[in-house]
């Protein structure tokens, strides 16, 4: 939830400052484009600073698990890692179908042939993406359980309760958006194989399970700012 809002928020406040009316729902910013702004680069631009930013997020969340390990902050930034980069290579992969890369490749007349090639090659990434992230938090696992209880717990239950939190949170949801939900969560297969297929090696961290109360907090504040911006927002400029 807290990725794709940062994501749509990338959106409109890149249209904000480059002149173009929008409003910031949950999870979409509709823009109000004038048919001389819709005839320009302006569109792409918008389009492109969600996925861009959602990289930025992902890769810097990366590099800061990888530099605190046995942190409190290391498990956070992994499953940021997981969703940045999710978020921009998702968009990759649907690149021939709908989202912000499809718009842009139908914008710029793309041969349907490379926008199938670019769709695999997202999707490819993605799913090195979670297995990379299963042998990470594989390592999270306490020394006494085995691996197959281990992936149950470590990926397979966090996924179910996170995706039934994100529906419950945000209904009434589309059926098209509880499809959408359930085929993002469908690439921690990937990262169950990851977990599966690795031994765990190193210090023992599962002491970084713990909850904190700061872990509610942001939970609950992420509820609140979702259920609030379903009203919408708006950004105009000038004003």
């Amino acid at each position: 939830m807290l990725t794709t809002v940062l994501h749509e928020l990338a959106h409109v406040c890149v249209a904000f400052a480059l002149g173009v009316r929008s409003t910031l729902y949950n999870y979409s910013g509709d823009l109000d484009l004038t048919e001389a702004q819709a005839a320009t680069a302006l569109p792409a631009l918008i389009r492109v600073a969600g996925p861009a930013f959602c990289l930025a997020i992902g890769t810097l969340s990366a590099l800061g698990s990888r530099r605190m390990p046995g942190s409190a902050a290391e498990l956070p930034l992994l499953y940021l890692a997981v969703f940045g980069l999710g978020t921009f290579f998702g968009n990759m992969m649907s690149i021939a179908f709908v989202g912000d890369f499809s718009a842009i490749a139908v914008a710029m007349h793309l041969p349907i042939a490379l926008r199938y090639l670019l769709a695999g090659a997202g999707a490819l990434v993605l799913a090195t993406i979670h297995v990379w992230a299963g042998r990470r938090l594989v390592q999270f696992v306490p020394a006494q359980h085995g691996r197959v209880v281990g992936m149950l717990g470590i990926v397979a239950l966090p996924v179910v309760l996170g995706m039934a939190t994100v529906i419950l949170v945000n209904q009434p949801m589309p059926g098209a958006s509880v499809s959408a939900r359930v085929a993002e969560a469908s690439f921690w297969v990937f990262a169950a194989i990851g977990a599966l297929a690795t031994a765990r090696s190193g210090p023992d961290r599962h002491e970084g399970l713990a909850l904190h109360w700061v872990d509610g907090a942001v939970l609950l504040l992420v509820i609140l700012v979702v259920r609030l911006m379903v009203r919408g927002i708006p950004f105009v400029p000038g004003t």
